[in-house]
């Protein structure tokens, strides 16, 4: 037991920087696109580099906001379509979740030593505007990846755990009620 607190410890402070992350990047990414508009049609110039940081920043929201939104319970946030597994109920419903999280959990493994491979590859290479390695660019797909990876894993130890009030979202579906 302690050590499922201190993983949930653990993953509610990495979300939290996740979630402070996401607002810096978005508010970066604003300034940036505003302030190059205003350089370049008022002043009629502008700043070379701020294109390619907004798309770099841009990139690293899209993955870490899948972090954030594949994080909460069983499902997650993500959508999903769930028309065939609302059909079961009991022990076929959960093996379906099971399946169904083992087969997210290959697609995360063979994404994750894609991305890992696609920046050892890339790492070497500068980009062209801020000369940063263009791997580091592309770090963020293993870190979501392999994070996601080990949010499916915790999913599966729910669904393993869950009764099947909990794998059916009817404790939801009281609160919608109400």
């Amino acid at each position: 037991m302690q050590v499922m607190n201190l993983i949930k410890t653990v993953n509610h402070v990495l979300m939290t920087i996740i979630k402070y992350a996401l607002i810096l990047f978005g508010t970066a990414m604003t300034v940036l696109v505003i302030l190059n508009v205003i350089l370049r049609y008022v002043f009629n110039s502008g700043l070379t580099w701020s294109e390619e940081a907004s798309r770099f920043l841009f990139i690293w929201t899209t993955f870490m906001g899948a972090i954030l939104a594949n994080d909460v319970g069983i499902h997650g946030e993500h959508m999903r379509m769930d028309f065939i597994v609302e059909k079961f109920r009991g022990v076929p419903r959960k093996v379906v979740e099971l399946v169904a999280m083992l087969l997210v959990l290959a697609l995360l493994v063979l994404l994750f030593i894609g991305s890992l491979e696609l920046v050892m590859s890339t790492w070497a290479f500068k980009t062209s505007a801020l000369q940063l390695p263009r791997g580091l660019v592309y770090m963020c797909a293993p870190i979501s990846f392999g994070y996601m990876a080990l949010q499916t894993v915790a999913k599966l130890v729910m669904i393993c755990k869950a009764s099947d009030a909990e794998l059916n979202h009817e404790e939801d579906k009281k609160e919608e009620v109400v």
